[in-house]
């Protein structure tokens, strides 16, 4: 979507690991930090798979869990705005990804604070720990972030996160190639130490068939989060590797460089790597103007891991992984009243959305499946005429009226009156 991910994603790229890929804490989480020889022998080895020139050793030392708290506070008390944080926030509950009473500065610091077993910071060139993960599981951490380091020993990886920060659809794939580079690198150096390769597509199979456990008692915070949150966590991590096979399967070892001189577009250039490599990039929507009492406040581009988990959450997973793909592209804004209440969380605010299919039939299906989003989103629904290119009611969020005309489908929800 439009900016929603983006301030998310700032604090996202610090984490190493998603929820799932730590194990219990053991009693020897207080070890020895690595020696320089350590690291400048894991480098070496992960420049020889990349072709990246390692330029320099990286410093590093461990971090507490009030520390990595305090860290995350900061990052977004200096990087993102209230007024931004309220229009996302807003963008997703108009949307129906969390409910009304939703916190997302607060579920954010709280998830960041919980998943950061470790990080790499762009501005420190620094690489963190913290002092609760085991000794066992931190040469895989290490291994991830000195992936990270060189790669920004060769890519500028700070500025090539925040080429566009308003376009979150851009953002998350090119923070896909980052953390799912990573990824990958850091299976690969394990396969190695094997004797293997995932350049072998039965090793690679055999790597990447478990997921992360998403519902892992250990990450209380990120099991409860909404599933918009978790997928979005997640996405980097496991649609990043595949990415990065795909890329390599069939680049070779200047697939490397090629996502970072060629980044993917868009999540669907990331879970269909032939439209990458093709260069389809998404179409854009036209939306209609705002009324003339209203005013912008949210714009953005809606994806295909939006759409995704949007039918996901509110329908079956089968549906939305058939027919999210179909999506040619989305787009949403939200408007605001301009005169009502001073408190801005109190004045009326309408969605519109728009979405653009393959073809007919996949649009109506969108329609009727969007159908089930609408009244399971608010707490009270009264649906109104509708047929089989149309369906109109109220909710407590105000009228709404959602018509598919050829392959376009136009949601129009939150108004005081009939459209």
């Amino acid at each position: 979507m439009g900016r929603i991910r983006g301030w998310l994603l700032a604090g996202l790229f610090l984490i190493s690991l998603p929820a799932g890929a730590w194990q219990e804490p053991a009693a020897d989480a207080a070890g020895k930090l690595p020696d320089a020889a350590e690291i400048d022998s894991i480098l070496r080895q992960l420049s020889a798979i990349t072709g990246f020139r390692v330029r320099r050793t990286l410093p590093f030392q461990l971090i507490t869990r009030e520390q990595v708290n305090a860290y995350v506070k900061n990052q977004i008390r200096h990087s993102v705005r209230p007024k931004d944080i309220y229009a996302e926030e807003l963008s997703l509950k108009k949307l129906g990804f969390v409910p009304a009473e939703f916190d997302l500065r607060q579920t954010t610091i709280d998830l960041l604070t919980e998943q950061a077993a470790a990080f790499y910071d762009f501005h420190q060139k620094k690489l963190f720990i913290s002092d609760w993960a085991a000794s066992s599981m931190r040469e895989e951490a290490l291994v991830h972030e000195l992936a990270h380091a060189l790669a920004d020993q060769n890519f500028n990886i700070e500025k090539y996160l925040n080429k566009d920060p308003a376009d979150a659809e851009e953002s998350l794939a090119r923070q896909t190639v980052v953390e799912g580079q990573a990824s990958w690198l850091t299976v690969e150096y394990s396969a190695r130490q094997a004797g293997r390769t995932l350049t072998d597509p039965a090793v690679a199979r055999q790597y990447f068939q478990s997921e992360p456990d998403a519902d892992d008692p250990k990450f209380p915070v990120f099991s409860k989060a909404p599933l918009y949150l978790r997928a979005t966590m997640l996405f980097p991590y496991v649609e990043g590797e595949a990415f990065q096979q795909a890329v390599v399967a069939h680049d070779g070892q200047s697939a490397f460089f090629r996502v970072f001189t060629k980044p993917p577009v868009s999540t669907s250039q990331v879970l269909h790597p032939e439209r990458y490599f093709a260069g389809t990039k998404p179409d854009l929507p036209e939306l209609p103007k705002p009324a003339s009492d209203m005013k912008p406040t949210v714009e953005g581009v809606f994806g295909e891991e939006d759409v995704e988990v949007l039918l996901r959450q509110y329908t079956t997973a089968a549906i939305g992984r058939g027919l999210a793909p179909e999506m040619t592209g989305g787009h949403y804004r939200v408007d605001a009243a301009r005169k009502g209440p001073k408190d801005s969380k109190d004045r009326r605010t309408s969605l519109v959305f728009a979405t653009e299919w393959a073809d007919e039939s996949s649009a109506a299906a969108f329609l009727n499946a969007y159908s089930t989003v609408i009244e399971k989103k608010w707490k009270i629904v009264e649906k109104g005429d509708q047929d089989a290119n149309h369906i109109s009611g109220h909710s407590e969020d105000g009228f709404y009226r959602v018509d598919r005309k050829g392959k376009l489908v136009l949601s129009r929800e939150g108004f005081p009156d009939k459209l």
